[in-house]
């Protein structure tokens, strides 16, 4: 790709995730990027310069062949902030709206927006929640589970322990979470407005700590309804995960200008496991699979692909990585087996190990560092969430090698 093409991008926050990982990954296709000071982005708690950034986008990314942007840090000043931050739906609104703006100031430029569904973690932890989440977090996600649940499935258990979860919560903290979501919710849909309008040219709205029933769940089939009621899924898509959904939007542009919609197979360790539900997400993995392949910018094939992706995923329940115990690979033969005999046919290859949540398989990673050729695999993932992982591997793994 030539290396005029210039992209503008405001990142979620200044995490080496976020922000280091798709300066890389832009650097390997020969693009051109700016972005603004680390400095303007905040840091955790502490909100971005959010009236800065809208300068920076209508002077330094005026010029920008695609701008690729955050949505939580441009609206609420980053990701930690749009959980954690009061401000009115009014101004949340006004800011949306000004990606419309932008876009139409600088028709030339295509806008690519990522967006987050707000989280309901399980944890009782306040480090990146409201700070009562560190006494009422775990009952507030089980109002959230089971208030769902009972909806969806009219299980009688559910409803009460929903009931019971909702009296274990102070009213005012429970009217707060309501608050914020249906604050975020709105901002959403109105983003999906734009995109039905043509005033964004890609939504992808993420979701990030969720369960297969919850708050998130409802929420997102809401924003589901509405991209399918106007018409919007051209430029409008849901998935799961949040910290790589740039870098998804990244390889989908670059494949767009290069006029390309590769194929991509799928291979797994345990494919009769492919459907399982890994921590942290609300559907089977083979569906978020299916997503993640079409939102980078490829079609999922059965064969002719242009690309292979290896998952790695669970035999059984996703456990946490820091808790993994060494184990007798002999399992993994034939996986490793058909992995060899991809990278000595020569056609590209991405890894996603999802086996655990939150770090890679040591395990695995043993065996496939002493793979002949393994130095000559496109790209390998293993961190965070399934979501996460198997982001940031398609995109390196569909982007070129080197400009």
């Amino acid at each position: 790709m030539k290396a005029s093409v210039r992209i503008a991008f405001l990142p979620l926050d200044a995490r080496p995730v976020t922000r280091g990982a798709f300066l890389a990954l832009a650097d390997l296709a020969g693009w051109d990027v700016a972005t603004p000071p680390a400095a303007l982005l905040g840091a955790r708690r502490q909100s971005g310069d959010v009236d800065a950034l809208w300068r920076w986008v209508d002077t330094e990314g005026a010029d920008a062949d695609v701008l690729i942007a955050s949505a939580e840090v441009m609206i609420y000043g980053g990701l930690v902030p749009s959980r954690i931050g009061h401000e009115p739906l009014d101004r949340c609104l006004a800011l949306a709206g000004r990606f419309g703006e932008a876009r139409r100031r600088a028709p030339h430029r295509r806008l690519l927006l990522a967006a987050s569904n707000l989280r309901l973690p399980a944890a009782p932890d306040a480090t990146e929640e409201p700070e009562y989440w560190a006494e009422f977090g775990p009952r507030i996600f089980a109002y959230s589970y089971h208030s769902d649940r009972f909806a969806q499935t009219g299980e009688p258990s559910s409803q009460a322990q929903a009931a019971a979860a909702q009296a274990a919560v102070p009213q005012p903290v429970m009217a707060d979470v309501l608050a914020r979501r249906a604050r975020n919710l709105t901002v959403l849909l109105s983003l999906v407005d734009q995109a039905a309008r043509g005033d964004v040219d890609g939504l992808l709205v993420g979701q990030d700590d969720a369960a297969e029933f919850g708050l998130t769940r409802r929420d997102l089939r809401t924003v589901e309804g509405a991209i399918a009621e106007r018409g919007a899924g051209a430029r409008a898509w849901v998935t799961y995960g949040t910290d790589e959904l740039a870098v998804r939007l990244l390889a989908r542009a670059w494949l767009e200008r290069s006029a390309r919609t590769p194929g991509v197979r799928v291979a797994y360790a345990y494919p009769e496991n492919r459907d399982a539900i890994p921590r942290y997400e609300g559907q089977a993995l083979d569906r978020t699979v299916t997503s993640h392949i079409a939102t980078a910018g490829g079609r999922r094939v059965a064969r002719g692909e242009e690309l292979t992706l290896f998952v790695h995923n669970l035999p059984s329940a996703q456990e946490e990585a820091p808790h993994q115990e060494p184990y007798e690979p002999r399992g993994l033969d034939h996986f490793l087996e058909t992995l060899q005999a991809a990278v000595d046919a020569g056609p590209p290859l991405g890894i996603a190990d999802v086996r655990y949540s939150n770090g890679a398989d040591r395990t695995f990673v043993g065996r496939l560092l002493d793979l002949p050729g393994a130095s000559r695999m496109a790209a390998y993932g293993g961190w965070n969430t399934a979501s996460n992982t198997l982001g940031m591997a398609l995109a390196q793994a569909l982007l070129p090698a080197g400009p």
